[in-house]
């Protein structure tokens, strides 16, 4: 087990990074997964507050790679590839596992699936290697 801290700005990076890649991916994606969740733009822009669902956003990527580095070092070596590897388990584990129990629930198609779990999985794989390569 290692017994080394987390490195805090390792977690700051992390998080602003995932933050950025929700932006990109949401960019890039937008039109398939407004259709996949039968929304429109100025649906979405009318029901939510940008400023406080961004800044939420960006609290809830600071806790997910607060937690995944802890995992990292409470669970044995700090290197980037296991950092990747506990991402990518904590994905299947927790996070694919419960969207995807929600969406076969909501008869959502599996488009929307992979466009809303594709997000945080990339995230936590990139987040895994930044908190597991960068060592205090």
């Amino acid at each position: 087990m290692n017994k080394g801290g987390i490195n805090i700005w390792a977690v700051l990076v992390a998080a602003v990074v995932y933050w950025l890649l929700g932006a990109a991916w949401f960019t890039i994606f937008s039109n398939a997964w407004l259709a996949s969740i039968g929304k429109t733009m100025e649906q979405l822009q009318g029901a939510v507050n940008a400023g406080i669902a961004y800044s939420i956003a960006l609290v809830c990527n600071l806790i997910i790679a607060y937690v995944l580095g802890w995992v990292v070092i409470r669970t044995g070596e700090q290197t980037a590839v296991r950092g990747i590897t506990i991402g990518a388990l904590l994905w299947v584990g927790l996070v694919g596992t419960t969207i995807g129990t929600a969406f076969i629930f909501e008869g959502r198609s599996l488009e929307g699936f992979v466009l809303t779990a594709g997000y945080p999985l990339v995230g936590m794989l990139v987040m895994g290697a930044i908190v597991g390569g960068w060592k205090k």
